[in-house]
């Protein structure tokens, strides 16, 4: 599981006169599970949102394994194995929930008994599979935000983003994802994830990186930069 999956190099993004993020460069290893936390505004989101696509970087360069994604579009950076998840779930909810997966479980090559089963068994280890016939619009808040989870990982991709996936969830549902979030991860995944439950995050990420005012402030674990006075500063402005 060697090997550098996803390289961030100096990018750098602006919205009109805000400088949102300036100069960060990161890597996260074939295994790893890092998790990029900091205060409102810091320019998390920004960040994913860079490497997924769906915002173009003004400077500096993104690269998945051997392929430079830097501006491409998210459906070519999906294609190449980048999933992700939204703070606010994103579903099909015109379709039903076993479709919402196999829609990505057949872009990834698999004949239509491959997706589907492999479908099945997600739907099953999510608690879903009772109602894999039922459009997602009529699914309830948690099972959406699992469902969107589900979609994410269906395809095992190469890099996994999570945003505030654990939002609103209970512990129970949190403790299923962060299961399969690990397994995924033993089979050479890297995972990036933002999250502001710190109670949850020591359980699934490795390393962190604090980033503030577009910048990143330092990198480790959770318990020895919650101790770093500039950290401390940063989330309560002492």
């Amino acid at each position: 599981m060697d090997g550098v999956v996803l390289e961030v190099d100096d990018v750098h993004k602006r919205f009109g006169g805000l400088r949102a993020i300036a100069g960060v460069s990161f890597a996260v290893e074939a295994g790893q599970l890092l998790g990029l936390i900091g205060p409102n505004g810091a320019g998390k989101t920004t960040i994913f949102n860079m490497i997924s696509g769906i915002y173009r970087t003004d400077r500096g360069r993104i690269r998945l394994q051997d392929h430079d994604i830097t501006n491409r579009r998210p459906t070519q950076i999906a294609q190449l194995g980048v999933a992700r998840t939204f703070q606010v779930p994103r579903t099909f909810n015109h379709m039903t929930v076993e479709e919402n997966l196999l829609v990505p479980a057949l872009r990834t090559g698999r004949s239509r008994e491959g997706a589907l089963a492999r479908v099945a068994g997600l739907l099953r280890e999510i608690g879903l599979f009772d109602r894999r016939y039922r459009n997602a619009s009529e699914l309830a808040g948690a099972e959406r935000q699992l469902l969107q989870f589900a979609r994410a990982i269906v395809t095992a991709p190469r890099l996994l983003i999570l945003d505030e996936l654990f939002a609103g969830a209970s512990a129970g549902v949190v403790d299923l994802m962060i299961g399969m979030t690990r397994s995924l991860a033993e089979r050479g995944a890297a995972c990036l994830v933002i999250s502001h439950d710190i109670v949850s995050l020591p359980r699934l990420c490795d390393e962190v990186i604090v980033l503030t005012e577009g910048s990143i402030l330092t990198r480790g674990a959770l318990a020895e930069v919650r101790q770093d006075p500039r950290v401390v500063e940063a989330y309560l402005g002492a």
